[in-house]
């Protein structure tokens, strides 16, 4: 396990997050051999640990293990069985108790940021929408959250920090509030997102594209291109022209879906902040580029 994620754990959990780190080999024994798999060396770890794996029939499969009581990881079960592999990987094994679950192995795994020209790996992430995204009915009591308990961050902030003289410019703050609370007012169709659908969490299969790693949230489909579109600076080469490559990508996308542009764009420029505020709850800063990302969606017009 790399330092950085050791570190993250315990500046999360304190304690709990230690004690998860020393049971870890135990716990990744213990499944290897109740699902009779065998491990291998994880991959770079972020928030959960996730190692590939084989089983005794020689398929390639992912472990996935949590740190105690993360609701998140709960979510991520629920929307996979969801989606129930239509556009997404597939849940092989869970255990909700332990927070533990196999998972289908995308092959070759290839990141869909990876295609080229920009216009075909558009086209690839807007198949697998179409795929993914199904009606869900409030009436069903779903576990998931919506985007209007995800808008709560605001109220976070200015618990915490003034919104005249905090880290987050005034303007920017305000604008992408008034689109969290103002847009989910318009009653469009409900479907259960992804909620976290960058060009990192999207892979090559022998299935086709799959994405991976759901949080699992409850809204509008034309929300879920926020966390497709509010990275610029990242998505993109250093030095690209990067307003009119977001501003096609946002014109594709509106093609190809049939989403409003404007609209697609505002959730960009509010996805793009309320990343900024969990970023800054999660760490106590946040990175100048968080900034720079919403400017830039900020300046660009339709």
């Amino acid at each position: 396990m790399n330092k950085e994620f050791v570190k993250k754990i315990i500046a999360l959990r304190g304690d709990a997050g230690r004690k998860w780190l020393e049971d870890l080999p135990q716990i990744i024994k213990l499944y290897e051999n109740k699902w009779n798999i065998r491990t291998f060396s994880p991959f770079d770890l972020a928030y959960n640990y996730v190692a590939p794996a084989q089983t005794a029939k020689g398929e390639q499969v992912v472990l996935k293990i949590s740190f105690p009581d993360n609701k998140e990881f709960i979510s991520e079960i629920e929307a996979l069985n969801f989606f129930d592999g239509q556009g997404s990987i597939r849940v092989l094994q869970e255990d909700r108790d332990n927070l533990v679950m196999l998972l289908e192995k995308a092959e070759p795994g290839d990141m869909v940021r990876t295609v080229s020209p920009d216009s075909k790996q558009i086209s690839f992430v807007s198949a697998v929408l179409k795929n993914l995204h199904k009606p869900i009915s409030s009436e069903n009591n779903f576990p998931f959250p919506t985007i209007s308990d995800w808008s709560k961050a605001f109220a976070r902030y200015i618990g915490t920090f003034s919104k005249e003289s905090g880290p987050v410019p005034k303007w920017m703050f305000d604008k992408a509030q008034e689109i969290f609370t103002e847009f989910p007012k318009d009653r469009k169709e409900l479907v259960l997102l992804h909620g976290d659908l960058h060009s990192d969490n999207i892979l090559s299969s022998q299935r086709g594209w799959l994405a991976i790693d759901p949080k699992g949230v409850v809204g509008e489909r034309e929300f879920e291109l926020g966390a497709y579109l509010r990275n610029p600076y990242y998505d993109y080469p250093k030095g690209s022209d990067y307003k009119n490559l977001e501003r096609d990508r946002i014109i594709q996308f509106s093609e190809e879906l049939g989403f409003d542009k404007k609209r697609i764009l505002d959730w960009s420029f509010a996805c793009a902040v309320i990343s900024l505020l969990w970023f800054l709850e999660d760490e106590n800063y946040f990175k100048d580029i968080y900034v720079q990302n919403a400017e830039l969606l900020n300046e660009i017009n339709f």
